[in-house]
């Protein structure tokens, strides 16, 4: 029988070594479920705060800057502040930075973000989505913001940190004309004079353009090749070029801010950087100075998609 002793100790010792692996394995995963059921708590609690009728609020978060905009997101998942270039929004381009803390006031880093400029009572946002680079420390610039008219915009902010997502409105109810590009609202005439060559006000001047893309693109940056001439078809060198976009329907300019940067020669002109940001009617201005002669030309466009 002391196959029978022998087979009974191996058993015995095989029956200790499963029950002491099975006691290791059980003690991670209840550690494991402590931590489960901790996480889900915060969460509920967090969703709890939250779930008042009013504004949520928390005295918690700092804010950096006196000047700045500062709000807490609809969940109260973060705290946003935001720092607006030059103190306030207007037509054309902007840049922003956003500072944004946790709960617990913490810096949050390598969240996406999403910035979505929108005119609630217009129905529309923009055509080009905002930059967005993250700074380090909680701060994230956003740039490229391009309001393409006056009036009501909001800033709506989407922020997903991991599992946490929350979001906030900024509210700017009275978006103005940017003052150094004054644009009028202005209907279209019926007889809209459409040419690619026209002559200066003053008839000093005969130009003429042409596109690098035909036809003429809506949100595409792109050149024109400027050709000036005098009315007699004399090239003019060594002009002096300023040029101005403008849609009049809509009192606002262009999103870009194109210039001259080439004389390519006989009288040719290279203009980059022209950007037409939705359909409609445009009006190109150029002031044109060459020695002691100085015009104005004009050229419409009607752009569609």
């Amino acid at each position: 029988m002391v196959w029978y002793d022998r087979f009974h100790a191996r058993a015995g010792k095989k029956k200790l070594l499963y029950l002491a692996m099975f006691q290791i394995i059980s003690k991670e995963w209840r550690a494991r479920l402590r931590k489960l059921i901790a996480l889900s708590l915060m969460v509920v609690l967090a969703g709890c705060a939250t779930s008042g009728s009013g504004p949520h609020k928390h005295d918690k978060f700092t804010k950096h800057y006196d000047k700045s905009l500062y709000e807490v997101t609809k969940k109260g998942m973060f705290g946003v502040e935001m720092v607006v270039k030059e103190h306030v929004l207007k037509t054309g381009v902007n840049s922003l930075d956003l500072i944004i803390h946790d709960i617990n006031d913490k810096d949050v880093v390598g969240a996406e973000i999403t910035v979505t400029p929108w005119m609630p009572e217009m129905g529309h946002g923009v055509f080009d989505k905002p930059l967005i680079t993250e700074k380090g420390g909680g701060l994230y610039t956003v740039e490229n913001i391009i309001l393409v008219m006056s009036g009501h915009w909001e800033l709506r902010v989407n922020i997903k940190n991991y599992w946490n997502e929350d979001s906030v409105v900024f509210d700017f109810p009275d978006v103005k004309v940017d003052r150094g590009h004054e644009h009028k609202i202005t209907q279209a005439p019926a007889d809209l004079n459409l040419g690619v060559k026209n002559l200066s006000e003053n008839k000093i001047f005969s130009v003429s353009y042409m596109s690098s893309r035909e036809p003429v693109p809506i949100n595409k940056i792109h050149m024109w090749e400027l050709t000036v001439e005098t009315p007699d078809g004399s090239p003019v060198t060594g002009a002096v070029i300023s040029l101005d976009g403008d849609m009049p329907e809509h009192g606002h300019g262009l999103p870009t801010q194109p210039e001259v940067t080439d004389d390519l020669g006989n009288g040719k002109y290279m203009v980059e950087g022209i950007k037409f940001s939705m359909p409609g009617w445009w009006v190109m201005k150029f002031n044109i100075q060459s020695g002691d002669r100085e015009d104005n030309v004009t050229f419409n466009l009607l752009l569609k998609e």
